[in-house]
């Protein structure tokens, strides 16, 4: 399934003549290859970019490329260089005064932000979008909606994130950007498994909830398959992996995990790979592997968590309990409970920062849009 907004911008491609126009809509082509994970023809597009405009001559062109990179550069690998690139495309649309692009960069920060939880300049970076979208095409609209929806949805506010998530939905499929629907359907899925584990730390989930989650990403992953979109897809097969581990499927969680480590394609690293590591230990544990679980285990222990989100760390730390459970060690199962459970205190406290920040927002979408 092609997407409409891409075939749009390859009409407009061919039909214009002017250099300057066509590098603008080469940019916007090649920015959508690499939400979708077209890495390649994105990675071309921006080297002849480079090639023709390197020397800046046009700070439009200039200001979508370091675009692009930084989304290559996040798409690809989640680098978190790809916030440098962008801070530095935003604050040249600012110099420059293009406002639709100050929009853009505005609400691509307010995106990376959030991931990193980096929740002030998040925050900020809101602000300062929604001042300049009067200038928008619905781009940045749709992408700070989208963000605003997963903030809602991460602090607990399902009411408000669906108000959020639905703008974001209208705006993307009157724009055709199906990648941003993807995202949608992805960024919920993730999020609602994520914060079902966490949940289960504290006050437990019903067999329905539990459900609804598995649902969620199954719907996820059948549209990213229709959609041809391939992007961050390790993040999708862990969030598949944490649907697996409510359910307590140790068995099919295992072979999950050990398929996606193996496609190396999971940051080193990164919280992901510990929690990955963490739930094959139990699962193993749990399965009878004892010896492996081990392995495992120590995998899980020698990434340096410190950095980690607490609600990262929580589960990780809760994970690693059970393992010590099952396998009988009892003085390493109530250590790393109790760890789990100052990270899941700390979280809390998390939760209520980000939720104060969002304030401005809570109202929802306005109906005048």
């Amino acid at each position: 399934m092609t997407s409409p907004l891409l075939n749009h911008l390859r009409l407009a491609l061919s039909n214009s003549t002017d250099p300057v126009g066509r590098a603008v809509i080469s940019a916007k082509i090649a920015c959508y290859q690499a939400r979708v994970g077209e890495f390649e023809d994105a990675e071309r597009r921006r080297l002849e970019l480079r090639r023709d405009f390197g020397d800046g001559h046009s700070p439009q062109v200039s200001i979508l490329v370091m675009c692009l990179e930084a989304l290559l550069l996040f798409f690809k690998d989640l680098d978190p260089s790809a916030r440098d690139r962008l801070m530095r495309a935003n604050l040249i649309s600012v110099a420059c005064h293009e406002r639709a692009l100050v929009a853009l960069t505005s609400g691509w920060l307010a995106h990376l932000d959030f991931n990193a939880g980096r929740y002030e300049s998040m925050a900020k970076a809101m602000e300062v979008c929604a001042s300049a979208l009067d200038a928008d095409d619905g781009t940045a609209a749709c992408r700070l909606a989208l963000v605003l929806g997963d903030a809602f949805d991460f602090v607990g506010e399902g009411q408000i994130a669906r108000q959020w998530y639905e703008d974001a939905r209208i705006t993307a499929n009157r724009l055709g950007d199906q990648a941003a629907v993807g995202a949608i359907t992805y960024n919920r899925a993730a999020l609602h498994v994520s914060n079902g584990r966490v949940k289960r730390l504290s006050v437990g989930l019903t067999s329905a909830e539990v459900a609804l989650i598995s649902a969620e990403v199954r719907s996820a992953i059948n549209y990213q398959t229709v959609a041809r979109l391939s992007s961050l897809d390790h993040l999708l097969r862990s969030a598949s992996v944490g649907a697996q581990m409510l359910e307590d499927r140790f068995g099919e969680a295992s072979a999950s995990i050990l398929s996606l480590i193996a496609s190396s394609s999971v940051p080193t690293g990164s919280a992901e790979l510990a929690l990955l590591y963490a739930d094959h230990a139990l699962c193993l544990a749990k399965t009878g592997r004892g010896e492996q679980a081990q392995e495992m285990a120590k995998a899980a222990s020698s990434v340096e968590s410190s950095k980690f989100d607490p609600d990262d760390r929580a589960l990780i730390l809760n994970s690693l309990s059970e393992y010590s459970s099952a396998v009988g060690d009892h003085p390493s199962a109530s250590n790393s409970l109790q760890l789990s459970r100052s990270a899941l205190e700390e979280h809390q406290v998390t939760i209520r920062r980000l939720s104060a920040l969002l304030t401005p927002f809570a109202s929802g979408p306005s109906p005048n849009k």
